[in-house]
């Protein structure tokens, strides 16, 4: 709804809400308030009627996400550990929700996670908030030291992925 302004009050015009849809939006059913946007990727993912339904009453706006907000979504899921268990969509949602700097719908754990470090606002569907910001580190089960792969540089032990709580 748009006011008039008014030359006897002060009244301002709303501030415009964005809200980056994962696909757990048009899977749960419920709409955020705000104008709802999400990537391609996430339309691709919608295979049921229902879905697709709830895709088009919600008047979604699909839009692609640019390359370095992209680069800073991925950035911040390595930083964080969390790269490993984000797909391409999550991703482009994630970039999105840079890119407008608007509080990200999801359900995903990782997201959110990644969406806090970022100091990005979240707002859950149907599961429960993350109580805590979790940064992974891979820890050597032989010698103790921290790396980046699949096996320690030092002495070649598998990887074994720890969490740990920052907040």
């Amino acid at each position: 709804m748009v006011r008039e302004k008014s030359k006897y009050y002060n009244i301002q015009e709303p501030l415009h809400v964005y809200v980056v849809a994962d696909a757990s939006v048009f899977i749960w059913g419920k709409r955020p308030e705000g104008e709802l946007i999400t990537a391609p990727t996430v339309e691709a993912e919608m295979r049921d009627i229902r879905t697709k339904s709830l895709f088009e009453i919600f008047e979604t706006k699909v839009v692609n996400p640019s390359t370095r907000t992209l680069k800073i979504a991925e950035r911040a899921a390595k930083d964080t550990g969390d790269i490993k268990t984000l797909s391409a969509t999550d991703l482009d949602v994630l970039a999105l929700a840079i890119e407008y700097k608007a509080t990200l719908a999801t359900d995903d754990y990782a997201m959110q996670n990644v969406a806090l470090h970022l100091g990005l606002k979240i707002e859950p569907i149907g599961q429960p908030r993350i109580k805590k910001m979790r940064k992974y580190i891979q820890r050597c089960q032989g010698c103790g030291n921290r790396f980046e792969g699949e096996a320690c540089p030092d002495c070649g032990t598998p990887a074994r992925k720890k969490k740990r709580c920052i907040k």
